[in-house]
């Protein structure tokens, strides 16, 4: 099984895999870091390799999703790629993308497979609705 870390800023790494695990039920080797107000860059380094050196030990490929290219979260993961070869850093992590990597990520060896439609499920799921457009969907009938 590909283990997950998925870290942001504040807790919503946190609230993201709770709401995912609501929708495809609870997760192993899935574990979330959040870089938290007032929390030191030091400290926030330690928790990040100390959850990457739990994962690592469990599975061979770590998938690590961040919420913001160029954020805190996602420098820190950056520094550690040559300690730990073996991750994937995937910036703007959502619910879909979440859900999408849960319900695949059995099968180690698909990893490169996998990242196209993790990312696929991540831009699809985001759709912009208003009048207009609900009432062409309707009369479309498609279904939300």
């Amino acid at each position: 099984m590909i283990a997950v870390l998925v870290s942001t800023h504040g807790s919503t790494a946190n609230s993201m895999i709770e709401t995912a695990e609501m929708i495809c039920g609870k997760q192993s080797q899935c574990e979330a870091v959040p870089f938290l107000m007032g929390q030191s860059l030091d400290d926030f380094q330690q928790q990040i390799e100390q959850k990457l050196e739990e994962l690592t030990r469990e599975s061979s490929n770590v998938l690590c999703f961040v919420d913001l290219k160029g954020g805190t979260p996602f420098n820190s993961l950056a520094k550690l790629v040559v300690n730990y070869p073996s991750i994937n850093i995937v910036t703007g992590v959502n619910i879909p993308m979440l859900l999408t990597t849960f319900m695949l990520r059995d099968d180690e060896k698909n990893l490169n497979n996998l990242l196209p439609q993790i990312i696929e499920a991540s831009v699809q799921g985001i759709e912009q609705y208003n009048m207009v457009s609900i009432t062409d969907h309707k009369s479309q009938n498609e279904e939300f």
